[in-house]
């Protein structure tokens, strides 16, 4: 059957041929399928045999010529649509996406992304439901200036590069960095800013709340990125481990997640993630760039872990501990 199709599709190829203009230019357009820099039938050709091969179809942005982020016969027909001159097809890639900073140390790579300040209510919203906990309450308007956060989570082979050890428990190069006391943190930043000429530092409570929630493009989510956490999230309902110690447990890679709103992995799931602030309670006052208690007993951390449940992976919770403890559960996201 499948070769009756082919057989089929080879003469609706070579009456298109006569029809089609022979080269279309393409400078990073969909339907380039075979990268040559032009869009013509030799790539409609590869489109057909590819949706013909019996493979698994693959996701790529120069297939999906329709751009409705799926490769299928509906992107054979947009391309036949666009030979014949009667559509457009879309550049891959946004030109009003952000531009990404990257930075690198000793080798190691590592992306910080652009958070455009807004407003935002910070605490126990809406679709936190009956689990938000008296931490989260009052709910408080929250302004922010612009800032940039770190794309991942700080990783095991960034640190290394840094600070020349691995304190981590589980490890991995693409893992998240643990075993790092908030104090830690603060040594690890001031060597990276000696190292590169910045001033890293980590976010603030309020920065990495809003961040989280997808900052201006934020679509209400109970965790950072959807409603349904195994999408977003290493926790642990997916890391194949529970309370009695059974089954294959730890970090993951970072970024093996789907992202949230704003491109930023990992931050309702992996690893806790140390933040600026002293602890304190929320009061109802509107603030302006918040940085918490100027004085404290414990700082404060956010996000869930690979082995702590739904409750503590939503974007609103919050908690705290002394600035010199170490856990295999609390990393650090970079701002900046």
């Amino acid at each position: 059957m499948r070769d009756f199709i082919r057989n089929k599709i080879a003469w609706l190829v070579l009456v298109l041929m006569l029809a089609l203009p022979l080269n279309v230019a393409a400078a990073n357009l969909r339907g380039d399928v075979n990268d040559d820099g032009n869009v013509n039938i030799t790539d409609l050709t590869e489109l057909i045999d590819y949706l013909l091969s019996g493979n698994a179809i693959e996701y790529t942005p120069v297939a999906d010529v329709n751009a409705d982020t799926a490769v299928s016969i509906a992107d054979v027909t947009a391309l036949i649509d666009y030979l014949l001159g009667g559509s457009e097809l879309e550049p891959i890639g946004d030109p009003d996406e952000p531009q990404y900073d990257e930075y690198t140390v000793n080798g190691v790579t590592f992306v910080m992304v652009p958070v455009e300040g807004g407003t935002f209510m910070m605490g126990a919203t809406a679709e936190q439901g009956s689990d938000a906990s008296s931490r989260e309450k009052p709910v408080h308007q929250v302004t922010l200036t612009s800032y940039s956060i770190g794309q991942t989570e700080v990783t095991q082979e960034l640190w290394i590069a840094v600070m020349g050890t691995n304190p981590s428990y589980f490890p991995g190069s693409s893992h998240p960095v643990e075993q790092v006391s908030w104090e830690d943190c603060q040594e690890f930043i001031a060597a990276i800013n000696a190292l590169t000429g910045m001033n890293f530092r980590l976010p603030t409570e309020a920065e990495w709340e809003f961040a989280a929630r997808g900052g201006n493009l934020s679509e209400g989510y109970k965790y950072a990125g959807s409603n349904d956490l195994p999408t977003v999230a290493w926790y642990s309902y997916n890391d194949s481990w529970d309370f009695r110690g059974t089954g294959a447990h730890g970090t993951h890679d970072v970024s093996t997640r789907y992202p949230n709103e704003l491109d930023l992995y990992d931050m309702s799931g992996n690893v806790h993630e140390w933040v600026q602030d002293w602890y304190g309670d929320y009061s109802t006052e509107a603030l302006v760039d918040p940085v918490g208690p100027m004085t404290g007993t414990n700082r404060v951390y956010r996000g869930g872990n690979w082995y702590f449940d739904e409750w503590f992976c939503r974007v609103s919770f919050r908690n705290s501990v002394v600035p010199t403890y170490h856990s295999h559960g609390i990393g650090l996201r970079l701002a900046l």
